[in-house]
């Protein structure tokens, strides 16, 4: 029952991710003038995996900040 709540989150997570990268593969995509039809399938993917990338990163610090955060002030 735990790992089936775990997958699932984990799914969630990364569907989200999925979608936010997308949306900002788009966004590179019209800054430069191109249309996602003008690029192959491998091509997306890249622009995608490494949107993917860059949201995870910014996660995992915005994790950490928080938890610093909270850890400060608790000490007050």
């Amino acid at each position: 029952m735990i790992t089936q709540t775990k997958h699932k989150l984990i799914a969630k997570y990364r569907a989200r991710i999925r979608e936010g990268a997308i949306t900002n593969a788009k966004k590179q995509l019209a800054l430069r003038g191109i249309t996602p039809t003008e690029l192959g399938p491998e091509e997306l993917e890249i622009l995608v995996h490494d949107e993917e990338v860059k949201l995870r990163g910014k996660l995992k610090n915005y994790s950490l900040a928080a938890l610093i955060a909270a850890l400060t002030l608790g000490n007050f």
